[in-house]
């Protein structure tokens, strides 16, 4: 058997060989994308500071204490961030709820009464809302016209449980009223349609 030249073969040119080997090694391209977190990291930046601005303004940053369930109204007004004295939930006769100013326990409310404080200033919340009046001062900054604005801006919240006494509520009002906070705003529950509802 005679011996021939070997000859051109087929899949052997330069360009076939190029595609063969983009087939094999996917073109030379990384399969893992590159991912840039910065433009990320500020996208959520701003989404927060934008939600943190709209609850802002419309007063939805307030905590409600789980153990307050607060009474239904229709007519209403949005409010300003304030300090919050929260009166919880009554048990029953023996096991009264408790008074508490922002989130942190003041007293039970079995000791407000007449007998424990016939002048109806509840002493131990008395001091606690100077030390905050004192507080607001001092971040505010002691000169005269800043003192006179926080004068005039006396509000506190109060968020009262439905059980809780009037009588209760009526000396803490007066409580806060004696100690520089003379400006109570209520916070309620918001009935189904709202002013409408009262309207009719």
């Amino acid at each position: 058997m005679s011996v021939h030249h070997p000859g051109s073969r087929a899949g052997s040119g330069v360009a076939l060989k190029t595609i063969r080997n983009s087939v094999a090694h996917g073109g030379g391209k990384s399969l893992f994308a590159t991912l840039n977190v910065v433009p990320m990291i500020d996208l959520f930046t701003m989404l927060v500071i934008f939600l943190i601005m709209q609850f802002s303004a419309s007063g939805e940053l307030m905590m409600v204490n789980p153990n307050v369930a607060m009474p239904k109204a229709g007519a209403k007004k949005e409010l300003d961030r304030a300090p919050i004295v929260a009166l919880t939930r009554w048990e029953s006769k023996d096991a009264p709820g408790d008074l508490l100013f922002e989130n942190n326990k003041v007293l039970s409310q079995k000791d407000i009464n007449e007998v424990k404080h016939p002048t109806w200033d509840i002493k131990p919340l008395a001091e606690v809302l100077k030390k905050n009046w004192a507080n607001q001062q001092k971040f505010n900054g002691p000169t005269p016209e800043k003192t006179k604005a926080l004068r005039t801006n006396r509000k506190i919240i109060i968020q009262a449980d439905r059980t809780v006494p009037f009588s209760v509520i009526k000396m803490v009002m007066a409580t806060c009223g004696r100690n520089e906070y003379r400006e109570p705003n209520f916070a309620i529950m918001v009935a189904p349609g709202g002013d409408e509802a009262v309207a009719k």
